[in-house]
């Protein structure tokens, strides 16, 4: 009997425990390949004109910066073959948000018409799919990552492990060669930016709650790999003209200022995604956001920008129980497998899990919608330190809102990035 290559993904990390199986897993090990892959195609290029949307991260009446005029983006751009597809597939499921409109009356935890789309994308999505390949079993496969991608049908949130989902949905295309080595950059940089336009309209338009945000010590409410793809976008690259590079790239303790916000919003994911928060957000920037005020106080390179966010990654969403317990694993693409031994990992058995959430306080909180509970306790949300800081334990919830440099002065952490710990 020929065993199939693909399957559709099923649950594997139940417990905090498993996290430890998952990074050592073929699938975090494939997934880490995807991320250097990608930042490889798009250090040192721009996001191509008309990829990203200045309605998305403008305010109506922005007070911000009125006399500044928004730039247009990088080159000319026209997507071709199935870069071409990708995007009419993200685009297609943009146009089924035009055809479910959020219902009407004040929402507390996000509006219940996001349900309704996530049903369309669950009926269109394999079919959108099949303009990409006509392989059946590795398109149920791939799918699960796509339509895993855009937030929580159930919880109507998003946040980076949705956004991780998206990086193995591309990652899937790559290793099916669906995608290949002649994509560029500004292929990459197209696509991720017309899957993160569809994602903040999610979140505008349906009022998404983020997922395991970390409030005002987070580094974003929904976000983190954009921040890495921005930041890649302003390094140079090895033999290219360094001068040229230079002068694309803005200094990094600038790029708060309205200017640089406004000339750089529509051709950097970096600059884009801060646009964003200003739209969102009212107050100042340091109160409201430190971890990327600290940032763009103490930090000169964006070099050490991006290794210290990769960093901060590894930690935050690889290293985290509830953002990867809703990564599912597959036969072909991301299998649940030692990346030494390519034997098969443990899996916990239901009585395995019963009888450890016994151990803790006699309830077993995985079993209301298909294993996918998680009981939420004062361990799995602790507060992991920013990568630029010193090396110093994690933190509790604040008990006041921040104020400056999380209370450090920036001469003081400026000094942490002489060593190796951070930025």
């Amino acid at each position: 009997m020929i065993q199939e290559k693909f399957s559709e993904p099923t649950k594997r990390i139940y417990e905090e425990s498993d996290v430890a199986l998952f990074r050592s897993s073929l699938a975090s090990q494939k997934l880490h390949h995807v991320i250097s892959f990608l930042l490889e195609k798009v250090t040192a290029v721009e996001v191509p004109q008309g990829q990203l949307k200045s309605a998305i991260v403008t305010r109506n009446s922005n007070l911000e910066y009125p006399d500044v005029e928004d730039q247009k983006g990088g080159k000319a751009y026209t997507p071709k073959d199935n870069v071409a597809n990708l995007v009419e597939i993200i685009d297609n499921l943009d146009k089924l948000v035009d055809e479910t409109p959020p219902l009407k009356g004040p929402r507390r935890f996000g509006n219940m018409a996001c349900r309704d789309w996530h049903t369309k994308v669950d009926s269109q999505s394999l079919s959108l799919l099949r303009k990409l390949s006509k392989d059946e079993n590795y398109l149920i496969e791939l799918n699960h990552y796509l339509v895993n991608a855009f937030g929580s049908k159930m919880r109507l949130d998003y946040g980076s492990g949705h956004e991780l989902s998206f990086i193995a949905f591309i990652g899937g295309l790559f290793e099916n060669g669906i995608l290949n080595k002649d994509t560029t950059g500004e292929d990459v940089l197209a696509v991720f930016s017309r899957y993160y336009d569809l994602v903040r309209r999610l979140i505008l338009d349906y009022s998404l709650e983020p997922a395991g945000s970390h409030g005002v010590w987070g580094l974003d409410d929904h976000f983190h790999f954009i921040y890495v793809l921005g930041a890649a976008e302003f390094n140079f690259r090895s033999g290219k003209n360094v001068k040229e590079s230079f002068q694309y790239a803005p200094p990094v303790l600038q790029i708060l200022s309205p200017h640089t916000i406004s000339s750089y919003k529509l051709s950097n994911l970096y600059v884009n995604a801060i646009a964003f928060i200003f739209k969102l957000k009212l107050g100042p920037f340091h109160e409201h956001s430190p971890v990327l005020y600290d940032i763009h106080k103490s930090v000169t390179r964006w070099s050490k920008v991006q290794s210290g966010l990769l960093k901060m990654y590894e930690v935050e969403v690889f290293g985290k129980y509830p953002v990867v317990q809703h990564f599912w694993f597959g036969k072909g693409l991301y299998p649940w497998v030692d990346a030494s031994t390519t034997k098969s990992l443990p899996v916990k058995s239901v009585d395995e899990l019963e009888k450890s959430a016994s151990k803790k306080d006699g309830k077993f909180p995985g079993m209301i919608n298909g294993l996918q509970g998680m009981k939420t306790t004062s361990n799995n949300i602790a507060m992991t330190g920013a990568p630029w800081a010193r090396n110093q334990p994690a933190r509790g919830t604040p008990a006041a809102r921040a104020v400056g440099n999380l209370g450090r002065s920036s001469s003081d952490i400026k000094g942490t990035f002489k060593g190796n710990n951070g930025f």
